[in-house]
């Protein structure tokens, strides 16, 4: 049986310390690589319509292409993740995706572009996995919740803060130039993560009164630490926790991919100026991971809540509150052409915001409902199921944005999507998805959540 329990005190005490944190920086900073590198082909998407002579569900296209080599890549990428080393996972598939970033940039037909972004959908399948896994290594359970809103906020930060940078660089310098210049970053970034982490067992900077803070909330458990992904499907928390967040991922794919072309075709932007009106629905994303983070923690601590409960609570309420706001969208130009475009900007801050809180606290749920050797292998699974989520929205919402020259019917059926998600978390995920038993009293806390 592995992990152990401190006294209340010392559970609570600050540790001497903090290498966790800068672990958590170096896993930011591949977040916001991360996300720039699929953020460029939303920031291309018009100028690319123009040169390439390509339709909104050509770009539709683009970004299935791309999540659906990302979901598939998911159940091998996990199964990896769970039995060799994140570090070395983490940062080959940072150079191998950047690689493809600027293979993007050398495409010109929309055959080669497909093939770039498929070859970016796998290449970076293994990282949020991996870097899932790394935060359940180097943090206690109740500190998961904000760690993974950390990283999961970083990934906003392409989107919220350098949007202005790659419009620039489009309209200064070219489009491919982007593209060449989002991959030079992330080799950079990877040669910065393998130069400063390593795994926990061989950190040598780590105390062992640090040590002990992060171990002191692991889940006593026995594990062989070979579960076969294949059993995972034989339970209805792993299907439910696949299906709540395709339901997310189908909202947050459509923003990601389509934001750009929403405002210029919504409201006449020229792309040029699309900078801050772009950014500040991501500046929303931010917001919003960090504060569901410090709800779950502050609901976690409430008597008689366990963390699964909190985790669950934040993901249920942030799905409901984003269905209101993304059904009062279409509504924005009861404002006029100029507040209307200032309504749906922070209607999609609190959309994208809400989004988040589900992301951050759905990649906690593998922690609190398996054993720690196979949680990499359960957060893929998970993702495998948000992707195809993510697969599927950009086609839909870009064939009925050819159809119909509005957005309208893509909210409407996104806030839908957004209830459904909320009851499929409220009924199906609790129950423990693991090989070997816990304890009956840590059973059967789980099976009541």
């Amino acid at each position: 049986m592995s992990g152990f329990t401190l006294s209340k005190q010392s559970s609570t005490m600050k540790p001497p310390g903090r290498q966790r944190w800068g672990v958590l920086g170096l896993l930011c900073l591949l977040a916001i690589i991360n996300n720039i590198d699929r953020l460029t082909l939303s920031i291309a998407a018009p100028v690319m319509q123009t040169e390439m002579h390509i339709t909104a569900t050509d770009i539709g296209l683009l970004g299935s292409a791309f999540a659906l080599a990302y979901a598939f890549g998911q159940l091998p990428s996990g199964w990896f993740v769970d039995r060799f080393s994140p570090r070395i996972l983490l940062g080959a598939s940072v150079i191998i995706w950047s690689a493809a970033t600027v293979a993007m940039g050398m495409s010109y037909t929309l055959t080669g572009f497909i093939l770039a972004r498929i070859w970016l959908g796998l290449a970076e399948a293994p990282s949020l996995p991996a870097t899932n896994k790394i935060v359940t290594r180097w943090f206690p359970k109740k500190e998961q919740g904000i760690a993974n809103a950390s990283w999961d906020a970083a990934l906003k930060v392409g989107p919220a803060f350098f949007t202005f940078l790659l419009i620039w660089i489009v309209s200064e310098i070219g489009w491919r130039e982007m593209y060449f210049i989002a991959g030079g970053a992330g080799i950079i970034a990877a040669v910065i993560f393998f130069a400063f982490y390593r795994d926990i067992e061989k950190h040598k900077s780590l105390t062992k009164e640090e040590r002990e803070y992060i171990q002191h909330d692991a889940t006593p458990i026995i594990t062989k630490n070979n579960l076969p992904w294949r059993e995972l499907f034989k339970h209805q928390t792993m299907w439910g926790m696949m299906a709540g967040f395709f339901c997310n991922m189908w909202v947050y794919q459509i923003f990601l991919v389509f934001i750009p072309l929403y405002i210029i075709n919504q409201f006449g932007i020229k792309f040029s100026s699309l900078g801050l009106v772009a950014s500040v629905p991501w500046i929303g994303a931010i917001i919003g991971d960090l504060v569901s983070g410090v709800i779950s923690g502050k609901l976690s601590e409430r008597s008689g809540w366990s963390t699964l409960k909190a985790k669950k609570v934040t993901i249920i309420g942030a799905l409901v509150l984003q269905a209101i706001v993304l059904a009062l969208l279409p509504f924005n130009g009861m404002f006029g052409e100029g507040a209307g475009l200032t309504v749906a900007v922070i209607l999609m801050a609190f959309a994208l915001g809400f989004n988040g809180g589900v992301v951050a606290h759905a990649w906690s749920i593998p922690a609190e409902v398996t054993a720690p050797g196979t949680v990499a292998s359960v957060a893929a699974v998970q993702n495998f199921g948000g992707f195809l989520g993510a697969t599927v929205s950009p086609l839909v919402a870009g064939a009925i944005v050819d159809a119909t020259h509005s957005f309208t019917l893509v909210f409407l059926i996104s806030a839908v999507v957004s209830v459904l998600g909320a009851g499929i978390y409220f009924w199906f995920v609790g129950k423990p998805v693991i090989r070997e038993e816990k304890s009956s009293s840590l059973m059967a806390q789980a099976t009541q959540e």
